[in-house]
């Protein structure tokens, strides 16, 4: 009897029908696709900071790193003893030259043209009275009341003063035409040396003090720094035009990632981004790509048949936490259709690189050859194939 009961229950197990497939059904519904790239976190703007001292100049004070600037705020003061007493021997000289000019002009220069002139009216009046003697003299050669070598002697008397006369006309003219106007042309060049040296001093007592061109945050840049590769600190001594600082704008802040070149496509300009600190993984940022590089180019790191265009990616919010050079991750939106035919990736099988699927109609089932659009990490989206409330079969194991 219990043989008889464990037949007839294997009998009717083995008739049980087999569980139905499991499907699921082509429906219309949103797809966003997100294409996640690395990058790092820089300011638009970086303004260089540099020793604009002519020669070497020792640090004696220095903003700390880190520090929030605004513009014109103190950066970094150098040591201006010797410009302070540079500058005071420079103010004297150009005080000095510019009397010199004032003496030459106003003084010296026509007194001495008034001398020279008076010279001249008083040598033309002796002339002319000599000559007019002569004149006389020469009636009273003919009636004899004086002698030949009388004569002979006013006439070199006359002949002297008028060469008197001459002379003086003529240094009184390259007086006034040329030693004049060149003794003035060298007190102004003295002065105006001695002016622009001067100033030169000024710039350089100004150049001891370096301020913020814009607001910032401090940042200082290793150099070679007596045989060692540090950041600059207080009695150090810098070169000119050597940096030694950035200041970051953290207020307009750019995020730079690199796209290989197979994901081209995946980013446009414009395309919404979300930017996450890896320093701060819950922060989530707001962005979009500004500029895709026209060139492919390699990187240092990677393998060299592999090219990269380089990304430019805008925020549009900022947060206190972030700093210059921070690694994020930019995760951009390559694609998105509000109301696409979507069935699930499991749906999908391939054949020879061709995508298909599988769909029950009524109680047969058919393949039926799809073509693809984007997909997520759910969905595919159909461009064509099948149609909104089609059933499409999942592999068993498939949940």
């Amino acid at each position: 009897g219990a043989v008889a009961v464990l037949a007839l229950l294997s009998l009717s197990l083995c008739r049980r029908p087999a569980a139905a497939p499991a499907s699921a059904v082509a429906q219309h519904g949103p797809i966003q696709v997100w294409s996640v790239y690395p990058g790092k976190l820089e300011a638009r703007r970086v303004d260089v900071i540099m020793s604009k001292f002519n020669g070497s100049a020792t640090i004696v004070d220095l903003a700390p790193e880190g520090q929030a600037v605004k513009q014109g705020d103190m950066l970094v003061r150098f040591d201006s003893s010797q410009v302070e007493r540079d500058l005071l021997k420079l103010q004297r000289d150009f005080a000095l030259a510019r009397t010199d000019l004032e003496r030459l002009q106003n003084a010296e220069l026509p007194l001495e043209l008034r001398d020279l002139e008076a010279q001249l009216l008083e040598a033309q009046a002796e002339h002319e009275s000599e000559r007019q003697y002569l004149e006389d003299s020469r009636d009273l050669l003919r009636e004899e009341l004086v002698s030949e070598q009388e004569i002979a002697q006013q006439k070199l008397k006359v002949e002297q003063l008028q060469a008197k006369r001459d002379k003086l006309e003529t240094q009184l003219k390259l007086t006034r035409e040329y030693l004049h106007p060149s003794a003035l042309e060298k007190a102004r060049a003295t002065l105006a040396s001695a002016e622009q040296e001067m100033l030169l001093a000024r710039k350089q007592m100004e150049n001891c003090t370096v301020t913020a061109p814009s607001d910032g945050v401090v940042v200082y840049r290793p150099l070679s720094v007596g045989g060692e590769y540090r950041t600059a600190r207080v009695g150090d001594s810098l070169f000119k035009n050597q940096p030694f600082m950035i200041l970051p704008d953290m207020r307009d802040l750019i995020v730079d990632c690199q796209v290989p070149e197979a994901e081209l496509a995946r980013v446009s300009l414009g395309a919404e981004v979300t930017i996450t600190p890896l320093s701060f993984p819950e922060l989530k940022l707001r962005g979009r790509v500004e500029s895709i590089g026209s060139m492919a180019t390699m990187m240092m790191d990677r393998p060299g048949w592999q090219r990269y265009f380089r990304a430019v990616i805008g925020l549009q919010d900022t947060d206190a936490r972030l700093r210059s050079g921070m690694s994020v991750q930019a995760q951009v939106l390559s694609y998105q259709n509000a109301n696409a035919l979507l069935v699930p990736r499991a749906a999908v099988r391939m054949k020879d690189d061709a995508p298909y699927c599988l769909c029950l109609r009524g109680r047969s089932e058919t393949v039926q050859p799809l073509k693809l659009g984007w997909a997520d990490l759910r969905n595919f989206e159909v461009l064509s194939g099948l149609e909104a409330g089609d059933t499409v079969l999942l592999p068993m194991d498939v949940p």
